[in-house]
């Protein structure tokens, strides 16, 4: 009975169009945008659901944008880095967009190194040494999609060493509330950005994540961490496997 309804109320209102044109002198509506009316009646009366995805079977982890080792000059391990900024965490994520925007601005091009990084990828790093990390899995703000490694280019050419440049950038970080590694003296690291909202690696790591300023723009916040919650697992675990087969490979290798 309303699907008819809807249907009699849309006919009476392209009728009533059709009258209003003739009244006013000018060209009525064309045979297709009546059409369109229909078509948009039938839009509040079909009752077929919409599709529902499930995040635990997207395979969105495995679109994320990935750099491998060497990608920008350096030795950076084995294991793949995820380079894609909506792996991050969306706060978090908006501050970075306008840290590579304000930059660009100022005729600086940032490439993206890597954002979110598993359990697995840091472990990685502690056996490369001090220089690479001094935080095991689980205390790096990466594995929460709260820190983003970036370098300037110039003509295509990573900017490792150019510390006026590196400056620059940081400021600019900073600005945007940032924390810049280019002010740590015991890890000089100026390609890292992390932002938690106060909160330590302990905190996180039992699940805290810290209060964004102006919540109401972000107002899915909650469902969009669980969900990108799901997405690091699967990213956890294909690492994991990879990790395997490399270890399997070298083992199988030796004599």
């Amino acid at each position: 009975m309303k699907s008819v309804t809807l249907r009699f109320l849309a006919f009476l209102g392209a009728f009533w169009l059709l009258a209003e044109a003739a009244n006013a002198q000018v060209p009525p509506y064309a045979d297709e945008h009546l059409e369109l009316h229909v078509d948009l009646a039938d839009t509040f009366v079909r009752s077929e659901p919409l599709p529902m995805s499930d995040p635990s079977e997207s395979a969105m982890p495995f679109a994320w944008k990935t750099v491998s080792n060497f990608a920008f000059g350096k030795n950076r391990g084995q294991l793949t880095m995820v380079a894609d900024l909506s792996a991050l965490h969306p706060y978090f994520r908006d501050r970075v967009q306008l840290l590579i925007h304000n930059c660009k601005k100022r005729g600086i091009e940032l490439a993206i190194v890597e954002t979110y990084r598993s359990p697995s990828k840091q472990n990685e790093y502690k056996t490369m040494g001090k220089k690479y990390t001094r935080s095991k899995a689980g205390r790096s703000k990466h594995q929460y999609g709260l820190a983003i490694d970036l370098v300037p280019m110039i003509d295509s050419v990573a900017q490792w060493e150019n510390r006026t440049l590196w400056r620059k950038v940081g400021l600019e970080g900073e600005k945007l509330g940032l924390r810049w590694g280019g002010r740590w003296r015991h890890l000089y690291d100026p390609g890292h950005f992390e932002w938690t909202g106060g909160l330590g690696s302990s905190h996180l790591a039992l699940g805290m994540m810290p209060r964004v300023p102006n919540a109401q723009l972000y107002p899915c916040l909650q469902a969009d961490i669980a969900e990108l919650r799901q997405w690091w697992q699967q990213w956890d675990e294909h690492q994991m496997r990879e990790l395997l087969e490399e270890t399997t490979a070298v083992a199988g290798s030796m004599p």
